[in-house]
């Protein structure tokens, strides 16, 4: 085996190594803050999208699209295709 295909692997191993701590990571992210919008019904979430403020009114959806996240981060831990690799 040459040390360029070692190298190589090396770096794939390491690339995902470095994607599984990122989805573990996101996916604790996202379970606190669908647990705070749970919790705090009333709570308004406000974005900041270039340097512009916005509210998003509509918790359901918000509660969606963290779901979402968890399941892609998921799948990118059984290693299956998936949005967030």
């Amino acid at each position: 085996m040459n040390n360029n295909k070692i190298v190589k692997s090396v770096e794939n191993v390491n690339s995902y190594n470095e994607l599984k701590s990122d989805a573990i990571y996101h996916i604790g992210e996202c379970m606190a803050v669908r647990e705070q919008i749970i919790k705090n019904k009333n709570s308004v979430i406000i974005a900041k999208v270039n340097n512009l403020e916005i509210a998003l009114c509509d918790n359901g959806k918000f509660e969606e699209l963290l779901d979402n996240e968890i399941k892609q981060a998921g799948l990118c831990l059984e290693n299956k295709p998936n949005n967030f690799m």
